[in-house]
């Protein structure tokens, strides 16, 4: 709870502009009051940053510098900053959108799990935020229900909170000492393997939190059974996800594969926040992200629209791993070698067979190429298996396909070396 006096001071220097009313909330680094805006007579939250996270200079830097960023977005689903300053004792604050309605955390509380379609409403707001967002360089870091207010009498949703979540990645000394005290960024529910890891965070950060975030919206719980915040941290890092069907057999199968797909442990596994806007737009074309009440149960509809998307995921799943990069490079280094074999084994004494026992080899060789571009990765950290996507409903037919692709090349690889070596 925020002093007495320090209310006081912050009353009396934002006025006469500002009437402090009362104090909203309380973060572990910030104070929040409702206000009004005495000109307009309009009612706004102002965010006052504590003086123990504004010790260090280049965290107030960073606040303020993020701050008249996110005031330069105009967006419906991101909070309007009306204005950022500094008080006597340089601490920094903020004047935003007051927005009357309670976090999803607390309707989540009220009301238990949303229903798919409003899900998909939410989720696409929120990704069009972060879009937003993203295109000014900035990335949120804390995307969670708590940090996300519902608009009372609307189904509008404001991502809130900027400024905030990226103040410890500032590198400062007290900012340091701020983690070390606990003081983590952001939630462990809701943090992404790069940034339990302490690496470099990307706009993909936010969509794995955003993933976390829509499955807690089905279920009231995350996708990772832990009991403390060491087991969370490490299912974060090593557990696969559980897809909404697990729980939920009124959910459509895409809603759950987009959700685990927000989930890849490798960030350049996810989505974009402005694919994940075109993907449940597409689900509200005409295509409802809930199966009920449209005449067919939910295993009924399965059968009837899995097979096309399990296509459409295979062929996906191909290009996310890189196959066809793979299969190109092969074939013209197979070309190069072959040719090159062809213009100086001639001139070596070398058996006749020779040739031909390199073009069975190399032909051998392109199914076990496509096979382990599947399975592995080759990055700067090494060789590493490619993290699966592909686990929820409906996935034996990828894997149909996958096998069902490889027994293709296999059978090509065989065609077309018999017609050389008979040729």
């Amino acid at each position: 709870m925020a002093a007495p006096q320090t209310q006081l001071q912050i009353a009396a220097e934002l006025a006469p502009d500002f009437e402090i009313l009362r104090l909203l909330g309380e973060g572990s680094m910030a104070h929040v009051y409702l206000a009004r805006e005495v000109a307009l007579q309009r009612l706004v939250a102002v965010k006052v940053l504590k003086p123990e996270a504004a010790q260090d200079e280049t965290a107030r830097k960073r606040f303020d510098r993020e701050a008249r960023s996110v005031a330069k977005i105009s967006h419906p689903n991101v909070t309007a900053v009306y204005r950022v300053g500094v008080l006597e004792n340089e601490i920094p604050y903020i004047v935003m959108e007051h927005v009357e309605g309670r976090n999803l955390r607390d309707t989540l509380q009220a009301g238990g799990p949303l229903d798919a379609d409003t899900t998909c409403g939410v989720l696409a707001q929120l990704a069009s935020a972060l879009a937003a967002v993203h295109s000014v360089g900035i990335i949120h870091r804390d995307v969670r229900p708590g940090n996300v207010l519902r608009e009372k009498d609307s189904d509008r949703v404001v991502l809130t909170d900027f400024g905030i979540a990226g103040l410890l990645d500032s590198g400062g000394t007290n900012a340091t000492r701020l983690t070390q005290a606990g003081q983590l960024l952001g939630d462990p529910r809701y943090m992404s393997p790069e940034q339990l890891l302490g690496e470099p965070v990307t706009d993909q950060t936010d969509i794995y939190s955003l993933g976390i975030l829509g499955h807690e919206l089905l279920t009231l719980h995350g996708p990772y059974d832990a009991r403390s915040k060491v087991d969370m941290a490490t299912a974060h890092l090593r557990q696969d996800p559980k897809p909404i069907s697990d729980f939920r057999s009124d959910v459509d199968p895409r809603l759950s594969d987009l959700l685990l797909r927000c989930l890849a442990k490798k960030p350049e596994h996810r989505p974009s926040a402005t694919d994940v806007v075109k993907t449940l737009e597409r689900f509200a074309e005409g295509e409802p992200a809930s199966l009920e009440g449209h005449g067919v149960t939910a295993s009924q509809s399965s059968s009837i629209d899995e097979p096309l998307p399990a296509l459409r995921g295979f062929l996906g799943e191909l290009g996310r791993r890189k196959v066809y990069k793979v299969a190109v490079g092969y074939i013209v280094a197979a070309f190069m070698v072959l040719e090159g074999a062809g213009m100086i084994l001639p001139s070596l004494k070398v058996p006749e067979a020779t040739n031909d026992v390199l073009v069975a080899l190399t032909l051998g060789a392109f199914p076990l190429v496509l096979w382990l571009a599947w399975v592995f990765d080759i990055t700067t950290k090494g060789v590493q298996r490619t993290q699966a996507i592909d686990s929820a409903s409906g996935s034996w037919r990828i894997r149909l396909l996958q096998w069902g692709g490889l027994g293709l090349s296999v059978v090509a690889s065989v065609a077309i070396g018999w017609w050389i070596l008979g040729s």
